[in-house]
């Protein structure tokens, strides 16, 4: 068994094929082959495996399996994504039920928050209060957004913005205060099979700003607003309800 310098962190080279434990990637630094970090089990808090996968160098995916529960965040917390590493990231919760893994928000807190980045991909969860839910916000790209809830925001549910670009997919966007899912600033959102109802004061879809989006199978119902603004501009689509 050799060892293997890597921008100053000694790694464990194991050989092709062999699996990355948690205990030997804490060891080394390094990720070097698919690992799953469990919140709970492993990390007590989303955020603490968050801050410990930034501390290392990834060459391989990491999955954050999330246990069904609810995790509460005080008044203003959420999570930002802002490092490298994230592009070999996926959060996942519960795929088949995503409310019985549900992030509490309040206050000005942005939940999820994509800045300047890449996240792999976010799966099974669902989001609830705050300002911002799904945020991807200057150049940042969210490569996979999956049946993910997201229910009680006041400004941005699902936001792209600024260069930025989100792929949706069996999202269930409802009762938020503001437009459903938003596109703006030369940022694109692809949602297929995406629910986006009774927004209290706005519409289901909002382009604009040179921002755009393409809808593959939709509903969109409720709305304050009505279905789209523009009514048509920057947006394609095929199929799909759209009652105001």
């Amino acid at each position: 068994m050799g060892i293997t310098s890597i921008v100053g962190l000694s790694m464990v080279n194991e050989g092709i094929g062999d699996s990355t434990s948690l205990s030997v990637a804490r060891t080394t630094g390094v990720v070097k082959y698919p690992i799953t970090l469990n919140v709970p089990s492993d990390f007590s808090t989303l955020q603490d495996a968050m801050n410990w996968i930034e501390e290392k160098v990834l060459l391989a995916e990491v999955t954050i399996q999330i246990a069904d529960g609810t995790y509460n965040h005080s008044s203003g917390v959420g999570h930002r994504f802002d490092h490298p590493n994230y592009r070999l990231v996926n959060i996942v919760g519960n795929t088949s039920t995503p409310s019985n893994v549900t992030f509490n928000f309040s206050g000005s807190a942005q939940a999820f928050r994509v800045n300047a980045c890449t996240l792999k991909s976010l799966k099974g969860i669902k989001l609830s209060g705050g300002t911002y839910g799904v945020m991807v916000h200057q150049g940042g790209t969210l490569l996979l957004c999956q049946s993910v809830e997201i229910t009680g925001f006041t400004t941005g549910p699902m936001w792209a913005n600024d260069r930025s670009l989100i792929e949706s997919v069996s999202c269930n966007i409802y009762n938020n205060s503001s437009g459903g899912v938003q596109s703006l600033r030369n940022s694109y959102i692809y949602g297929q099979s995406i629910i986006s109802n009774n927004s209290s004061n706005g519409w289901g879809f909002y382009a604009e700003y040179g921002g755009g989006m393409g809808l593959n199978g939709y509903t969109a119902t409720g709305n304050s607003n009505g279905v789209s603004y523009p009514a048509i501009n920057n947006m394609t689509s095929l199929g799909g309800v759209i009652t105001g």
